[in-house]
């Protein structure tokens, strides 16, 4: 597809007054030196002129381990049922390069692009755009149908895809809400003095360039796309890790809740007991959990240690009392019922008694009133009923 001398390709193969035999582009010109690409198909066309392609070719170099894009420009022209897009101009993109996700096509950019088509194809308009991405295959995504569709907006615009490595190339348009990939496309061979002095200026603002200094160039843009990367990766590491320190914190604070709740229970049956095994003369104060003495700020605490020290020196003679003894009255000792769900005082008097007339006595042992409402989960004592 390179060309070997510009006096070679003098012949001009783009008669504007000659047209078509095919109905479908009546009143179209078109070239007749051409090379198809596939099997085109549809009232809609592509050509491509042949430098052109060896352009694109040269930005899609296998050397370039990145994104490359560019400008298409040339000219749309109707028949009276169909329509064919000349391409036969282009121009590198710089915005395109490397990453497709930092592309932007603000007015700035387009400023440029306007400026550049002005400069070097005065009669010319933009068709399209190129890109062109190693190892991608030529299979757009969503990014890509975006990109398209925000900054190339039309039926008549093209996208053509290359993919060096993989030797695969492919043309786009866009039908109905989406780009279909073209069955095919033609090349054409004309007189393109506007690409070929573009290719030569081009050209030699790049000889004085040292090899070297163009890979550095490569290899800053790249170091700034692995910072980007980089910067991305760790900023996701770092919010994958506050949500797990959030779940394990919150586990914790529930965890603490729970044996807070289960200690203060506990606390609570184990002083009742306590008090009632003393109480009925059951254990000896001195072998007891001395429990009001860690109540002592309350006003009570010490009328309640006195009654307990009364009752100990009455009862010390049952202090040697058999284990059957003791066996029978920890078996009278108050039970404690856990509420499941759905639970009621006067289902659960049901369950204890085999009646539902005892929730006076539950509410008064477990000091409830009318207001007061049992929660799944709630240990409510149940008192002996004689």
């Amino acid at each position: 597809m390179s060309r070997k001398g510009m006096k070679s390709m003098i012949e001009i193969v783009y008669d504007k007054d000659e047209l078509t035999e095919d109905n479908i582009f009546a009143g179209i010109t078109l070239p007749k030196n051409i090379r198809q690409i596939g099997v085109p198909s549809g009232n809609r066309r592509i050509y491509i002129e042949d430098y052109v392609m060896t352009y694109l070719n040269q930005l899609a170099n296998p050397n370039s381990t990145f994104a490359r894009g560019a400008i298409l420009v040339g000219e749309t022209v109707k028949g009276e049922s169909g329509e064919i897009v000349f391409v036969s101009g282009a121009l590198a993109a710089q915005n395109l390069e490397l990453n497709l996700e930092e592309t932007t096509f603000d007015g700035e950019t387009w400023s440029y692009i306007y400026q550049e088509v002005k400069n070097y194809f005065p009669d010319l308009e933009v068709v399209g755009w190129f890109l062109s991405r190693m190892g991608f295959s030529t299979t757009v995504n969503d990014m890509i149908v975006q990109l398209h569709m925000d900054n190339f907006a039309g039926m008549d615009k093209v996208l053509y895809i290359m993919d060096a490595l993989e030797g695969e190339d492919a043309f786009y348009m866009m039908e109905g809400d989406g780009l279909r990939r073209q069955s095919g496309y033609y090349i054409y061979y004309a007189r393109n003095e506007a690409m070929q002095n573009f290719m030569i200026a081009t050209k030699e603002d790049a000889e004085p360039k040292q090899e070297d200094e163009v890979e550095q160039k490569d290899e800053a843009v790249l170091r700034n796309y692995r910072k980007i990367m980089e910067e991305r990766a760790k900023n996701a590491k770092i919010e994958r890790m506050n949500r797990r320190l959030y779940a394990v914190c919150s586990g914790l604070i529930v965890a603490v809740l729970a044996l807070g709740i289960a200690v203060f229970s506990n606390y609570q049956m184990l002083e009742k007991m306590e008090y009632k095994l003393v109480e009925n003369g059951i254990i000896a104060l001195e072998n007891s959990i001395d429990l009001t003495e860690k109540k002592t700020e309350n006003e009570n605490s010490t009328e309640k240690k006195d009654l307990i020290k009364g009752q100990n020196d009455a009862d010390k003679k049952k202090a040697e009392i058999d284990v059957n003894k003791v066996r029978t009255a920890a078996a009278n000792l108050p039970q404690y019922y856990t509420v499941q769900n759905g639970d009621t005082l006067s289902s659960i008097s049901f369950k204890m008694y085999n009646s539902v007339g005892y929730v006076a006595e539950l509410m008064e042992a477990n000091e409830l009133g009318e207001a007061d409402e049992i929660h799944e989960g709630d240990k409510i004592l149940i008192p002996s009923i004689q």
